[in-house]
């Protein structure tokens, strides 16, 4: 090979690559279709509740089925620190399906560790499911949701919130109460208006 040539065919060999990159990357987005129908899974993750370290969060999986072919959800896998072994198979609730347009909320509770820091806590959940075509049920690629847990308080913290807010709503309750004493007592000290004598009128002097 005569080494002049090669700086000739080097972009035919990087064009050749691009291309096979192109041609292999084609199936990934054909599998979204079926003869002429799609199968798409929306998949939205948040949380309810006040996270601190030894608390509990309820985090709310939401579903919605955008294509149209039917779907089913089989499980779902969380992995977050707040676990020891960094990961937490859900099962429960499932596997249920979806029709085209359908939406499903699954509350999943989730036990925030005593040794949690305080700060951000990312909880990456992954989805299994499958899609329904002619043959049956065929599987699909998971589908991932994150969110971040904002972990900021701890239990004395909360307890200390709680107790200060239930202070200043008994001292205004003194003050309203001994304000309402006060006039009670005001009132009660007004002195009576005295019975006012009848008017006589005067005598009629006739001029003799």
């Amino acid at each position: 090979m005569n080494p002049s040539r090669l700086p000739n065919r080097y972009p035919i060999f990087r064009t050749a690559i691009i291309v096979g990159l192109i041609i292999f990357s084609l199936p990934s987005l054909a599998t979204l279709w079926v003869h002429g129908q799609s199968y798409t899974l929306r998949y939205d993750l948040g949380y309810v509740g006040v996270p601190y370290p030894g608390g509990a969060i309820s985090v709310v999986n939401n579903f919605t089925n955008t294509g149209q072919l039917t779907v089913r959800v089989t499980s779902i896998l969380f992995a977050s620190d707040f676990w020891s072994n960094g990961t937490s198979q859900v099962t429960s609730g499932f596997p249920f399906n979806l029709t085209a347009g359908m939406n499903k909320m699954i509350d999943t509770t989730v036990l925030i560790p005593t040794s949690a820091r305080t700060g951000n806590h990312t909880i990456t959940a992954t989805a299994n499911w499958q899609y329904s075509d002619s043959s049956g049920w065929q599987p699909a690629a998971p589908t991932v949701g994150n969110v971040t847990v904002m972990v900021s308080q701890t239990i004395g913290s909360l307890f200390s919130s709680f107790a200060t807010i239930l202070l200043i709503g008994l001292g205004v309750s003194l003050v309203v109460a001994a304000l309402v004493v006060f006039l009670v007592v005001r009132q009660r000290k007004k002195p009576k208006p005295s019975a006012q004598s009848p008017v006589v009128p005067p005598p009629n002097l006739k001029t003799l």
